[in-house]
């Protein structure tokens, strides 16, 4: 028994033997480096065939020790690949062991750093979130020029997302750098206008420009590139920028240019370029009209404002992919992953043990206006064995084994802001903690959180420094404007401007009086030009001094006359001259009084509109609204005329402060035309421009109609025709004689709500469609609401009343803007907030605008009432927004409409929804509201 025991015992010994032989026979090792930047999905390792004796290669398995966090993955091949990003800075080494069969082998991965990855996030340049997408950076150029004929020209520009997408951006090349808020432009000209026009500066020795945002740095260069005999050693600086197969393509005396912008803001920022004041030779420039010749460039300016891309995108044209996980904020230039607690690693998936802590309301602003406020404590990763929050006052309260604490602080007051700390302790002894710091509520400074900031201007309060006031305002309240000759925070600037100009208070940039033009408005207009900016042409006649400032002439004799061409007459005449003069003037009496006459009954017209006016309403529309000035073709003024003497005029059926509007009838080929007669009624600078403005839309509109082929009946009122040469200035428009929709919502009597919701919905879905004609054509309506919507006799809303017309209606719908340097009536229970605070008017202000109009249809034509008051002063309407309070939703508002109202009156912009969007969110309600009255009409007929 005991040899068959020894027998058995040594049989194992040798079993174990060649098992631990053949093991580590078969054990293999293998070491290989990569960089930490090395692509997902790259393999870094293939391992070479493992045999077992005539047997076919063995299989790798798929799952690896050594690699907890799953960065690497093994094919069925023994090819290891890259399958999440790497980070050295998280781990520097992996030791990876795979097994196949019996064998084992093992794989060290040795990380190397790879300086300036991974990307930095710096908050300095970060960029908000834009849901639309395009540019992460919008540009808008400005320059001032005189030409070698002695004109005065101003060029803005903006440069659309579009301009750098296919086929234009077929010659750009874009790149936002790394950790430094930097981002590189290049492109090569091809255009043989192109080419001129930048040969001509690179002659002039702009081969490098500087430009400054105010400080002593130097945030934005230009450089131009020109190729004309360069050796391939010279353009190797080209392929750093441009793709190989643009360099390859690159012909002689091709011009280059390089922008580079350092831009350290998250708001837009002012970039004044040097240029000398004289240029030899004169730069050849070409637009869609002639060629110009530049003498000399008075001024150039370059804004750069932070747009922003979609969540989830990044980089100039926001067309690159974020790596983000797990809720992780993606930076706009370079994709770099803000992490969210709980997680590292360059994409933000690598669990850590972390504690956070917040707050229910998650607003800071509304924390003091809730009774209670709940914090929330979270031990992310951890094996938690105590947790506490501790409060200001330095009391704490604890639980024990949880990872999740909820603390309710009842009533909060001021006296409870401070430093509340979340701390937790792991079963290990490892201590982790967090802060949340509660400050001073909105609008409270002090100690105590207990005197009132009442800021003005939009400036934001301090806790401790107060009123922290916007570029051009000072004071304790930010109330008045800073000193003439002054500008920039708190005033310490000093602005070069000369005769009477104004400077802005932010860039200091001058705006000269009339009659003076230059950088710093230190340069008379030149011979023959006078006004704004020297844009009006002189109409004096033989010899006579224009006065740069309002035109007048002063005459040389014998001329006289207001131009100057008219022959002065001699006071001593011979007696027989005088009596073979007297039957002339009678003739000359009898014409002036028949030509009295044909005036009077319009037959006649004044020709009031030089032959230049067209110009100078392009011009004062490009100083007001850029994209509407492109929008407008070459004699889109003319086209529109009609003849005074066509139109008669018939009964007021509207009029206001400012304007007034005559049912008048149309005489055309076709036959007498019912139409809606719109003039000014005060003759101010103003007025007219609200008029031209109003006409300009309506022609853009019509035009794009036309251009597109689009037969689907416009939701934007028809334009008819224009009476502009003529004393009395009309705008034509179709006759709706069903009034507008505010009359209309107020004179309804049918109290069935729901169905009048459901027909009364169908207006809001015209107007819906109109929006998104304005948005098509980047133009702000500024005044969405009831009283400016027509219904036409087949019941059609339509929206007319553009800019602000405020013509005719009374003055109770409109509050006069109670702030420094604005005089103006403003519809603000009708205004976003960000048109409030800053006069800026966009698409979705009049989103925010429509959500008004939605509440007017639910409550059948109600003035609307914030906080209990339907009058608002400016200031008052300001804190109710900024408090976060809205209109209340009516009585049998349904919740999916008042839903759609909130979400227009979003205080972030960007985040409301589209005019399409919109239309798509009505038509669901309308179909929501329509099936239940359908299936009770089918009950009823059975």
């Amino acid at each position: 028994m005991a040899v068959h025991h020894l027998q058995t015992t040594l049989v194992m010994i040798v079993i174990y033997l060649i098992l631990t032989r053949q093991t580590t026979a078969t054990t293999e090792e293998f070491r290989v480096s990569v960089p930490e930047n090395v692509a997902v999905g790259q393999a870094i390792i293939t391992l070479p065939r493992t045999q077992l004796g005539d047997k076919a290669e063995l299989p790798c398995a798929k799952i690896m020790d050594g690699d907890p966090h799953f960065r690497f993955n093994v094919t069925k091949d023994c090819i290891i690949l890259v399958a999440n990003p790497l980070d050295w800075s998280v781990e520097s080494a992996y030791l990876l062991n795979i097994h196949r069969g019996l064998y084992n082998t093992s794989v060290e991965v040795q990380l190397t750093d790879v300086v300036g990855y991974p990307p930095v996030y710096n908050d300095t340049c970060e960029t908000p979130t834009n849901p639309k997408g395009g540019l992460l950076l919008s540009l808008k150029s400005s320059a001032e020029v005189l030409t070698t004929n002695q004109d005065v020209l101003y060029i803005r520009h903006l440069w659309y997302d579009d301009f750098f997408h296919p086929p234009t951006y077929d010659h750009w090349k874009a790149n936002t750098n790394n950790s430094d808020c930097t981002f590189h432009l290049a492109t090569y000209l091809s255009w043989a206008d192109d080419i001129i026009t930048f040969k001509d500066i690179y002659d002039n020795g702009l081969r490098q420009t500087t430009c400054s945002a105010g400080s002593d740095n130097h945030d934005l260069s230009a450089e131009l590139f020109f190729t004309g005999g360069d050796e391939e050693s010279r353009l190797q600086k080209l392929r750093k920028f441009l793709p190989n197969f643009i360099v390859d393509d690159v012909r002689d005396n091709i011009i280059v240019l390089f922008l580079k912008c350092i831009f350290p803001a998250k708001d837009a920022k002012l970039y004044s370029c040097n240029f000398p004041t004289f240029l030899h030779p004169p730069v050849r420039a070409f637009n869609s009209d002639a060629r110009i010749q530049i003498a000399s460039f008075e001024y150039v300016d370059v804004e750069v404002r932070p747009i922003g891309c979609p969540v989830g995108r990044y980089g100039f044209l926001c067309n690159k992919n974020c790596i983000c996980k797990n809720g992780a904020r993606c930076h706009g230039f370079n994709g770099a992953c803000r992490c969210a607690p709980g997680w590292k690693g360059v994409a933000c998936d690598i669990p850590k043990p972390d504690v956070s802590i917040t707050t229910t309301p998650s607003d800071p602003r509304q924390i003091y206006t809730s009774r209670n406020v709940a914090f929330h404590c979270r031990a992310l990763n951890i094996d938690a064995k105590v947790m506490s929050l501790r409060f200001p006052n330095g009391s704490e309260k604890l639980v024990s084994g949880e990872n999740y604490m909820t603390v309710l602080v009842a009533n909060m007051q001021p006296e409870n802001s401070g430093h509340y700390i979340c701390m937790v302790l792991d079963k290990d002894g490892l201590t982790l903690n967090a802060t949340l710091d509660v400050l001073c509520p909105p609008n409270r400074k002090g100690v105590d959180c207990d005197e009132a900031c009442d800021c003005l201007q939009g400036a934001s309060c301090d806790r401790w420094a107060g009123c922290v006031c916007p570029p051009g305002w000072n004071g304790t309240r930010c109330q008045t404007k800073c000193p003439r000759g002054t500008y920039g925070k708190d005033c310490t600037k000093r602005c070069s401007c000369q005769n009477g100009a104004s400077c802005s208070p932010s860039g200091g940039r001058c705006n000269c009086t009339d009659g003076w033009y230059g950088n710093d408005c230190g340069k008379p207009c030149p011979s023959g030009l006078f006004g704004w900016r020297c844009q009006q042409r002189c109409a004096c006649k033989y010899n006579a001094t224009c006065n740069s400032v309002d035109g007048s002439c002063t005459c040389v004799t014998p001329w006289t006359g207001r131009y100057c061409d008219q022959l002065q007459t001699s006071r001593a005449r011979d007696e027989p001259l005088l009596e073979s003069l007297i039957p002339l003037g009678s003739l000359v009496l009898l014409v002036a009084i028949v030509t009295a006459i044909l005036f009077k009954t319009g037959v006649l017209a004044c020709s009031v509109p030089e032959t230049g006016e067209e110009e100078k309403i392009l011009f004062e529309l490009r100083r007001m609204e850029q994209d509407l000035a492109q929008t407008l073709q070459p004699g889109w003024l003319g086209r529109w005329e009609k003849k005074a003497r066509h139109l008669t005029p018939g009964p007021l059926i509207g009029e206001g402060m400012f304007g007034k509007v005559r049912r008048a009838q149309l005489r055309t080929t076709g036959g007498r035309l019912d139409v809606a007669a719109k003039a000014v009624r005060v003759e101010d600078a103003q007025s007219y421009r609200d008029f031209y403005r109003e006409a300009a839309i309506l022609v853009a509109v019509h035009q794009v109609q036309e251009q597109d082929g689009n037969d689907r009946k416009s939701n934007i009122v028809r334009l008819v025709g224009l009476i502009t040469k003529s004393a009395e200035k009309y705008i034509l428009l179709e006759y709706a004689p069903k009034g507008d929709l505010l009359g209309f919502l107020r004179g309804i009597k049918n109290n069935n709500q729901e169905y009048l919701l459901e027909n009364l919905l169908g207006y809001a879905v015209h107007i819906a469609r109109a929006l998104q004609e304005l948005e098509r054509l980047r133009i702000a309506h500024r005044d969405v609401a009831a009283r400016n919507v027509l219904i036409t006799a087949d019941d059609v809303a339509k929206l007319a009343d553009f800019g602000l017309a405020r013509d005719v209606y009374a003055t109770a719908q409109y509050v006069r803007a109670n702030r420094p340097g604005l005089d103006e009536l403003l519809p603000l229970k009708w205004m976003a907030l960000e048109s409030i605070e800053t006069g800026e008017y966009t698409c979705q202000s009049d989103v925010w605008s429509f959500g008004v109009l939605l509440w007017e249809i639910a409550t059948l034509g109600q003035d609307p009432c914030y906080d209990g008051r339907t009058q608002l002063t400016f200031l008052q309407m300001v804190g109710i927004l900024r408090q976060g309070i809205r209109m209340n939703r009516p009585p049998g508002c349904p919740e999916d409409l008042y839903r759609l109202m909130r979400a227009c009156w979003r205080d972030v912009p960007a985040t409301r929804p589209t005019p399409e969007g919109i239309e798509k969110r009505l038509l669901q309600l309308r179909l929501a509201l329509l099936i239940p009255e359908a299936i009770q009409i089918m009950e009823t007929a059975l």
